[in-house]
């Protein structure tokens, strides 16, 4: 695979002439491969460094570079250029780093020396998908996934109707709990309490951080800290039968038109309204 992948970018970079930032997108087990590529990864020596930059050789042979791993002794091949992105869909590779026993945060598993940023990107009734977060730490299995939003409308009814009954709830605690307080601070006045209750009013945040603010995440150790868990959301057709739904959800990932905006997005930060 990774001859391969080096083959397809020295044609393509021969062909065209580019130079620019390369990612990757790995679907289902070929997210797995790509991740041990990239976790074995190392800087690439001066040869192949003068090969990225496009330079020839006399004898027209294409350096090989190995990188072996002292714990089992196996040679990784290198990749001949620099990874800044791995989008994996459908991914079940937290499920092969629990079979690896390899889920733990100070473990050299969980970090991808040959990638800067990962994307974990996944349908919810997607079977063979999991989650990388909660893996990094047991502290973020009450995180919810980041949601990938419409292409053209943002939230799906769904999404907007669950979102608005949880804001009402919290205004509903937020209520209660300024009314206790209010009480007891009444009480304590005229005397009916013999200790003060150390306690200040709950004020509501503002609507919009319910979607657009993250929850703190434990994800200092792998990849900088980001998200990587990023949920696509499911048609309203599709919470009919969940399990007829599951059937065509691993394969649903190359008509989104939500991934392919949100992917492009992730590509061209600079231009937030592509």
């Amino acid at each position: 695979v990774t001859m391969e992948l080096n083959s397809v970018v020295e044609k393509y970079r021969k062909l065209t002439g580019f130079r620019g930032k390369i990612s990757i997108l790995s679907h289902s087990l070929g997210s797995v491969i790509c991740w041990d590529i990239l976790s074995h990864q190392k800087k690439v020596n001066r040869l192949v460094a003068e090969f990225q930059r496009g330079q020839e050789y006399a004898s027209g042979v294409r350096p090989s570079t190995f990188l072996t791993t002292p714990e089992i002794g196996y040679q990784y091949p290198a990749l001949h250029f620099d990874v800044v992105n791995n989008f994996m869909i459908g991914s079940p590779v937290a499920v092969f780093l629990m079979m690896r026993n390899q889920n733990n945060i100070s473990s050299h598993s969980l970090q991808l020396s040959g990638c800067k940023r990962v994307f974990n990107i996944f349908h919810p009734y997607d079977p063979v998908a999991y989650r990388l977060e909660p893996l990094v730490n047991k502290g973020n299995k009450d995180v919810e996934p980041k949601i990938i939003p419409h292409w053209k409308f943002g939230l799906r009814m769904q999404y907007q109707t669950k979102f608005w009954l949880r804001k009402i709830m919290n205004e509903t605690e937020i209520a209660k709990e300024n009314a206790m307080n209010a009480m007891e601070a009444s009480f304590e006045g005229i005397g009916l309490l013999e200790e003060a209750v150390d306690s200040e009013p709950v004020h509501g945040g503002n609507d919009d951080d319910k979607q657009s603010s993250d929850p703190p995440m434990n994800n200092d150790r792998i990849l900088g800290g980001g998200r990587l868990d990023y949920m696509l959301q499911e048609k309203e057709l599709e919470n009919a039968n969940e399990y007829i739904s599951a059937l065509a959800a691993h394969s649903s990932y190359w008509e989104s038109k939500d991934l392919s905006l949100f992917i492009a997005k992730q590509l061209e930060p600079q231009f937030p309204n592509i």
